[in-house]
């Protein structure tokens, strides 16, 4: 039986907590697709609103050259500045019996550190380490960051 695994991706960002936080949450999300147009293709909400706990989402995306999809429910604690999302369905659940990301931005005096945490549950040993996707949000964290830094 496959055991819960865990990988994790720390990115310094030249941009404050709030301002990164904010640009991932709630309607502006859906233009995160502008700042990583070969990454991110679609983001849509299917159920409920994009700031509010519980919204599912549809993402469209590239991961080196294959576009996947995935559907996602998110769950908001602005509080510490988290975003965690449950993927429901999807390309990588082809390998994962469970799939969770989990987003927190935390102050670093005038900047901020982007932590993503990736819990998942193998199906079988096969199953490949999910580094592609952890590449893929670091990657677009850098985008965000440089598109925050462009618009002071």
């Amino acid at each position: 039986m496959a055991q819960p695994n865990s990988l994790v991706a720390e990115i310094e960002v030249k941009a404050s907590a709030d301002h990164f936080y904010d640009t991932l949450k709630g309607k502006k999300q859906h233009r995160v697709h502008d700042v990583a147009p070969n990454d991110i293709h679609k983001v849509e909400v299917h159920e409920g609103e994009w700031e509010k706990s519980g919204a599912v989402k549809q993402i469209t995306f590239a991961v080196g050259d294959t576009v996947e999809t995935l559907k996602e429910r998110v769950e908001f604690d602005d509080e510490n500045k988290m975003i965690t999302y449950f993927i429901l369905e999807g390309d990588m659940l082809k390998y994962y019996k469970s799939y969770k990301v989990i987003l927190h931005v935390l102050p670093k005096g005038k900047h901020s550190l982007v932590k993503w945490t990736f819990l998942y549950e193998k199906k079988d040993d096969t199953a490949p380490e999910p580094t592609k996707y952890k590449d893929l949000l670091v990657k677009l964290t850098k985008n965000v960051e440089a598109h925050l830094l462009e618009a002071r």
